[in-house]
């Protein structure tokens, strides 16, 4: 069964994977659930997906302006909703685009990428 599950966890992120890429390119809001880090971080957000590279460690990530929902630093009190914040593309279980396009440049947007990346797939041109 291990090399099944392989085959469907390869076929699972190619499918996300494009979907991610889709909404950056066409700038649609998507709605995720997110299996982040507890206390506050498991559950579903509204992101504006900006970004998509790999990280310094080596993970897919998506670098989104989160406008609402579980958030783990917002839970702290650390840095309040809405902001950016970074997801693990493994760790998103559910990425649904919605029919809303965003077009605004929230603040501290950097058309160059995202500092904590080490590579950048795509990212959003305004």
């Amino acid at each position: 069964m291990k090399f099944q599950d392989t085959i469907r966890d390869l076929i699972c992120e190619i499918a996300h994977f494009d979907t991610v890429i889709d909404a950056i390119k066409n700038r649609q809001k998507c709605i995720i659930y997110y299996d982040g880090d507890e206390p506050g971080g498991m559950g579903i957000r509204q992101i504006e997906p900006v970004c998509l590279g790999v990280s310094k460690s080596g993970n897919k990530v998506l670098r989104a302006w989160d406008h609402e929902g579980a958030s783990h630093r917002g839970y702290t009190g650390e840095k309040p909703l809405p902001g950016w914040r970074m997801f693990r593309l493994d760790k998103i279980l559910v990425f649904k685009p919605t029919d809303e396009i965003f077009d605004k440049i929230r603040p501290n947007f950097n058309p160059n990428g995202d500092k904590s990346m080490k590579s950048i797939i795509i990212i959003s041109q305004f």
